[in-house]
């Protein structure tokens, strides 16, 4: 149920995909798998360079009346676009059956992550007619890595960079994670850019926002066993007990990822999320229509944060989803779809 209502500073951290080395695929090399991977490559060759403009998504033509594939998010072929000293990479998804006048929406990823971590269950039914884009942030996966530490605002600088580089006057923006962080930043600072807003398990940063417990970071930050169990033991805190208990294989929700990271991008991620000193004082200076997500049972951004930001964001909507976690969207994919496109829709 949704209620109007009112985030860690490294919010939703490398965990979220950090996990899974093991689980979700060689090519998911992160910080907290340890040096098994070391330096992957980040600058990944584009797969296909196209000149930037709101055209409707190649995989469209797929599914026109009909539901997509599974893995319609890898695909969608990968694009590249210049924004700043990014050569960005991002895919275009639906509108599938009919085309609607909806609002396109751009999707900001969480630290650590590529565009193809999104759940593909939780993006086709987004894409049930509007336009989705989902991107990788600097660094990561087919966007490249100039070097050089940045200050996190950058993230949400290369987002609104990326949405007038594909020739939109606005979008609405959903940001799971550290991009429900940067989606929130982007909001405050180009305001112009964002029709309407849902931040997911995210957060506004700063030392008002509520920390992960002490026992999560400890999980966190175990560096003991395998790789297999540390990827096991991160894996699982995206998902409540209970979930685990009732799903046994809950980590085949995860999709196999394909494509690569660099330990050095996702180092200087880390560093420029610890440091970021959040927006909060921004937050009752927005105006677009905002939606905070949260898992009732979310233990690496507590659902805390999205009910004092939904208190602090004038006619903010919050949904407290009860028994889910960190991982709502492979958890329950279809539940989040339509929360989030009831929010748009209206």
């Amino acid at each position: 149920m949704r209620t109007k209502r009112r985030a860690p500073r490294f919010g939703a951290l490398s965990v979220t995909l950090m996990l899974g080395c093991a689980l979700v695929g060689p090519a998911l090399m992160v910080a907290g798998c340890g040096g098994s991977t070391g330096d992957a490559t980040g600058d990944a060759s584009p797969a296909a360079d196209t000149s930037a403009s709101p055209a409707a998504s190649p995989a469209a033509s797929e599914a026109a009346s009909g539901a997509p594939a599974p893995d319609i998010v890898q695909k969608a072929p990968v694009q590249h676009v210049k924004v700043g000293d990014l050569d960005m990479g991002y895919r275009t998804i639906g509108p599938f059956g009919a085309a609607a006048d909806s609002t396109p929406l751009l999707m900001i990823m969480g630290s650590s992550g590529t565009m193809d971590m999104w759940s593909p269950e939780f993006v086709s039914d987004l894409a049930q007619g509007r336009e989705v884009v989902v991107f990788d942030n600097r660094g990561m996966g087919e966007t490249n890595d100039p070097g050089g530490a940045y200050e996190f605002s950058q993230l949400a600088d290369d987002s609104a960079g990326l949405i007038k580089a594909l020739g939109y006057d606005k979008m609405d923006v959903l940001g799971w994670s550290m991009g429900g962080m940067a989606a929130i930043d982007l909001t405050v600072r180009y305001p112009e850019l964002v029709s309407k807003l849902v931040s997911y398990a995210g957060s506004a940063g700063g030392p008002k926002s509520v920390p992960m417990s002490k026992k999560t970071l400890a999980v966190m930050t175990d560096m003991s066993g395998s790789v297999e169990e540390r990827g096991m033991r991160l894996l699982a805190l995206l998902f409540p007990q209970s979930y685990r208990d009732a799903n046994p294989k809950y980590y085949e929700s995860f999709p196999q990822t394909t494509e690569q990271l660099s330990a050095a991008a996702i180092e200087r991620q880390d560093q420029a999320i610890g440091e970021w000193k959040g927006v909060w004082n921004g937050l009752e200076g927005i105006t677009a229509p905002t939606l905070f997500v949260t898992g009732a049972e979310d233990v690496i951004e507590p659902p805390q944060n999205a009910k004092l930001m939904a208190a602090a964001v004038p006619g903010a909507e919050l949904e407290v989803v009860p028994g889910a976690g960190h991982g709502l969207m492979y958890q329950d994919p279809q539940k989040l779809a339509g929360v989030v496109m009831d929010f748009l829709d209206q």
